[in-house]
């Protein structure tokens, strides 16, 4: 048994590494640049974790949800890991107590948001530690291919020269061919140890339902909703107009319905996660501004109410179903209407200076989502095209799919 199996099972109480999980801790140890591209529930986390436990010095964890970072945090401390997150939500006591934790380095790993680094105080802070990893989560979001690419992580490079270039961990859920080589380039990795683990979900059955109207989507919603008897639901909106009043439609008809969006302040947000996450919400209606990385076992049914602007936004989103490996439903309801709120947000990326490039890969993007929508073979090999997944695809079709459990007719909207 090697350091990593019994720090394994002396840390985490686990028994055996997940597909992949080994060969990226023997990398990070090894000091050499990884990438990792791993299925929503696969964990990534622990990829860069248990192996904080046995570097010396800080572990320095770049990622873009304060909610994440609170989840990881709390999970590591209850195994006894020292762990914080430095992000604009702390108290100055709290923010305090980080800073000690630094100066005295007693912290294995810090979570922080990629735009901490933009702050001169935090970046003298951590050039005083000795950083033996750089972990940069969610990493889609360094590439403007990505689906939810944020600018402020183009800024970790600078970050990595910061820091003397310690190695560095990029994980994602989603990333296609070219999204991968974008997250190399930009974080200048170094003839990084690149695992891809698959992307199928042999427990998640997908479909699209095509609706005539508004009216005709809320009665498809509330029958996917009223058939799903066990566990959680998830359903994502495009908008936050659109979350409030599908959450708020749905609570006429049944209790314990919650939204979340980015409108909300940061203590309702908390609140809304932390009820969510403990049960006390069975539906929640979010934007994708919830959801990045959240453990959430037991959610029975992703629905999406609006076209996401990406195949990769949608396979993540739908990912979170089924994370404890039992049989779920993700179902995207579509009404060609729903187009106009991704083409509006695609207009406002033009209106930015420079941003015509990144309208360009929107829309791109947006009509690759389309193909899925329509295509007319199993969905689930749709999406291994998609990322190139030849591997997987030689599996065949996934027999439970509205494509492969049925006859493809003019009309898929039948509910049985």
């Amino acid at each position: 048994m090697d350091d990593l199996t019994r720090q394994l099972k002396k840390q985490f109480g686990l028994a055996e590494f997940r597909p992949g999980q080994h060969e990226v801790m023997r990398a990070v140890l090894a000091r050499r640049d990884a990438m990792a591209v791993m299925p929503t529930g696969q964990g990534k986390s622990l990829c860069y974790q248990l192996p904080a436990t046995l570097l010396p010095g800080l572990t320095l964890v770049v990622s873009p949800l304060i909610a994440l970072m609170q989840d990881q945090v709390e999970s590591l401390k209850q195994r006894h890991i020292s762990a914080a997150a430095f992000h604009s939500g702390l108290t100055e006591q709290q923010r305090d107590k980080v800073i000690q934790g630094l100066h005295l380095q007693s912290l294995k790993l810090l979570y922080v948001a990629p735009e901490r680094i933009q702050h001169e105080g935090f970046l003298r802070l951590v050039r005083k530690c000795l950083v033996s990893l750089l972990v940069v989560d969610e990493a889609h979001c360094i590439s403007q291919w990505g689906h939810d690419f944020r600018p402020d992580y183009m800024k970790l490079g600078r970050l990595r020269q910061e820091l003397n270039n310690p190695p560095c961990l990029a994980l994602t859920a989603t990333a296609t061919t070219r999204v991968q080589a974008d997250i190399g380039e930009r974080l200048a990795l170094r003839d990084p140890l690149a695992v891809v683990t698959g992307f199928r979900r042999e427990n998640l059955a997908l479909s699209v339902r095509l609706c005539s109207s508004l009216a005709d989507k809320l009665a498809a919603l509330d029958r996917l909703v009223k058939h799903c008897d066990n566990g959680t639901v998830l359903i994502y909106g495009a908008t936050r107009r659109t979350v409030e009043e599908v959450a708020s439609w749905l609570g006429q008809s049944y209790p314990s319905v919650g939204y979340y969006h980015a409108g909300l302040s940061d203590e309702e947000r908390r609140l809304v996660h932390e009820e969510f996450r403990r049960g006390q919400l069975r539906i929640l209606v979010a934007t994708n501004a919830f959801g990045m990385g959240i453990d959430k076992a037991d959610v029975r049914l992703v629905v999406h109410v609006d076209i996401p602007g990406s195949v990769e936004a949608y396979y993540q989103e739908a990912g979170r179903a089924g994370r404890d490996g039992l049989p779920a439903s993700c179902v995207l309801l579509f009404h060609e209407r729903d187009l106009a709120t991704q083409e509006y947000f695609i207009q406002q990326a033009a209106k930015d200076p420079g941003s015509a490039d990144r309208a360009a890969r929107m829309r791109t993007l947006l009509r690759e989502m389309l193909a899925y929508v329509s295509v007319r073979t199993c969905r689930q090999l749709a999406i291994l095209d998609y990322f190139s997944d030849a591997a997987e695809r030689a599996m065949g079709p996934c027999g439970l799919c509205d494509r492969c459990v049925s006859e493809v007719s003019a009309d898929p909207r039948s509910e049985e």
